[in-house]
């Protein structure tokens, strides 16, 4: 079904400064009508690997196999025909899969009717396809209206109208909530039973471990493993022993989990010694002789810090304050929040949570002074927002505020360096200040490697990253992050996590953050819940409350989670 062979895919610097290896000769074969997961950390390879099995890039070398046809060998007419009747693709950022000024139904319509099929069947399939994924209510809303969630449902939707042999799917459950993630998941595994279609999904998500036949994990643009469920399962249990499972591919490289290199204390070079005498084989470290049979403790990192909520000062006045606050859209009109009254304080950490679509996104834009089309006051540090105060807003935006979307505020021709420098033209800040300095970012963010390479050659997770990295340093009086943690692997989302908890800690600055992760919630911090058109919940998340959880959350039980928060 899909053969991989020695794949390498580099992407060039247009500035002569360092060429971006994607892929470094990496194997895969996927079987007709499995359901597997790619798996890795951000910046591995994986989307450039979904972008060669989709035909939409081709590989610098290697082979890439196809439905039995080399697609590396096609030209992009070939290529097209071939996506069209045969791949469904999803990425990992909506806007890409929809038009935006086309209503929802209207989207669906449009790949059957490009194919010659007639306007009353298209309209048929795109309906029975926005039924099976019960999201029929949302025909007739423009998509450029939609909350990332919907999108991606939608976007799901117009992957499946024509039917496809094989399903791309690039992080579809990242920008979800835990009940619409486990629709869209429960909906792929109906769609790859009944249907026999093969579907291949990136995601960092270990929801997926439990339905998926096989994991790849792509590490540093190689294969470095293939896990099974009962692998998945073994390496899960609580056990003084840790096992590692590893690929060996075509060139007879072997990926070295980081834990052992830990463990051996390695550097450049590892010695293997076969013992005849037992059938036994050793992995040493050719300097100092350590085992793998050693005792040593591997460290691991360390939880992200509590937030210090007794710094809040609710005797000064608020960052933010709205009265009444009440948002409609108007394509079709539709209410989204009424009478939103909400005070937010300097040194407060504060997560927005709640189903998709409810409003979260949209109360941050215009709180960011986005949107400005509402109805009620809203106040940000001190000024009015409204149409006869734009000058003023301007400002504020410029100088004291910071808002990192889910679409990435970066210039993707740009080189991370010439963004930074750009960004500070504007926004005025020095290269080092007094919580945090250029240098120590771009390496506790694993962004020093690739900082003069053009943004648009970075994964989605480096681009998210990078996005953090000028929000810090800017220091703003008001950060607000559109699910910052998304598309990160867990340990760069702890990461992430660690530096804004820290910032807000040691500074004067209030952070809003929307998520759907709620394991990235720190202890101490608010949590504000949008449900129903308005707020219906505002708390504190104690120690106690974020261990309960944490292990709701990792056991899935979406009833309790709800009940807790």
């Amino acid at each position: 079904m899909i053969n991989i062979e020695s794949v390498t895919k580099i992407y060039p610097n247009p500035q002569n400064v360092r060429s971006t290896v994607a892929l470094r000769g990496c194997d895969l074969i996927i079987n007709q009508g499995d359901f597997v997961s790619i798996i890795g950390p951000s910046g591995a390879g994986k989307s450039t690997l979904m972008r060669l099995i989709g035909g939409l890039e081709l590989p610098t070398s290697g082979k890439v196999n196809v439905l039995g046809q080399d697609i590396d060998l096609m030209n992009n007419k070939q290529r097209c025909e071939f996506r069209k009747n045969n791949i469904g693709f999803i990425n990992q950022l909506p806007q890409f899969n929809l038009f935006p000024d086309l209503t929802v139904i209207r989207n669906l319509m449009v790949p059957n009717i490009l194919s010659g099929v007639s306007f009353e069947e298209a309209k048929k399939i795109a309906i029975e396809t926005l039924e099976e994924l019960e999201i029929k209510n949302l025909s007739s809303k423009r998509t450029g209206f939609l909350s990332m969630g919907e999108a991606m449902r939608v976007s799901l939707c117009m992957a499946l109208v024509r039917t496809p042999k094989m399903l791309l799917a690039d992080e579809p459950t990242g920008q979800l909530d835990y009940h619409n993630s486990r629709i869209l998941l429960d909906l792929l595994k109906k769609i790859n039973e009944e249907y026999k279609t093969t579907i291949v999904v990136v995601s960092h998500d270990p929801v997926y471990f439990s339905v998926v036949s096989k994991s790849f994990l792509i590490f540093n643009g190689r294969l470095g493993g293939i896990f099974t469920k009962k692998d998945l399962i073994d390496l899960e249990k609580e056990s003084p022993r840790e096992e590692f499972i590893s690929h060996i591919d075509s060139h007879s490289y072997i990926f070295l989990p980081s834990q052992v290199r830990t463990f051996l204390a390695l550097k450049d070079k590892v010695k293997y010694v076969i013992d005849r005498s037992t059938n036994e084989v050793f992995i040493e470290n050719p300097d100092s002789k350590v085992q793998v049979k050693s005792e040593k403790k591997i460290s691991k990192l360390p939880e992200t810090p509590i937030f210090l909520q007794e710094r809040v000062d609710k005797s000064t006045s608020p960052i933010i304050e709205t009265k009444d606050l009440t948002k409609y859209y108007q394509f079709p009109k539709e209410l989204i929040f009424q009478s939103v009254n909400l005070r937010v304080y300097p040194r407060e950490l504060i997560f927005l949570v709640g189903p998709s679509g409810v409003g979260k996104t949209t109360f941050l834009n215009i709180v960011s002074g986005i949107d400005l089309d509402f109805s009620g006051s809203v106040k940000v540090l001190g000024k009015n927002f409204c149409h006869s105060n734009l000058s003023n807003i301007e400002k504020l935006r410029s100088h004291s505020l910071y808002y990192s979307s889910q679409y990435i505020n970066l210039y993707p021709s740009k080189t991370l360096t010439q963004n930074i420098v750009l960004f500070s033209s504007k926004k005025e800040f020095q290269r080092k200040r007094g919580i945090y300095d250029l240098e120590f970012l771009l390496n506790y963010l694993s962004l020093a490697d690739i900082q003069h390479q053009p943004v648009e050659t970075y994964s989605q997770g480096e681009r998210k990253r990078a996005s953090i990295l000028l929000g810090l340093l800017s220091e703003p009086k008001l950060m607000l992050l559109d699910e910052p943690t998304a598309n990160l692997d867990e340990l760069n989302k702890r990461k992430v996590m660690k530096l804004i908890a820290e910032y807000v800690m040691s500074s004067n600055t209030t952070a809003i953050i929307v998520t759907h992760d709620l394991l990235s919630i720190v202890p101490n911090s608010t949590i504000i819940e949008f449900r129903d058109k308005n707020i219906s919940k505002r708390k504190i998340i104690t120690p106690e409350i974020y261990k309960k959880l944490k292990d709701s959350y990792l056991d899935k039980k979406i009833e309790k989670i709800t009940n807790i928060i």
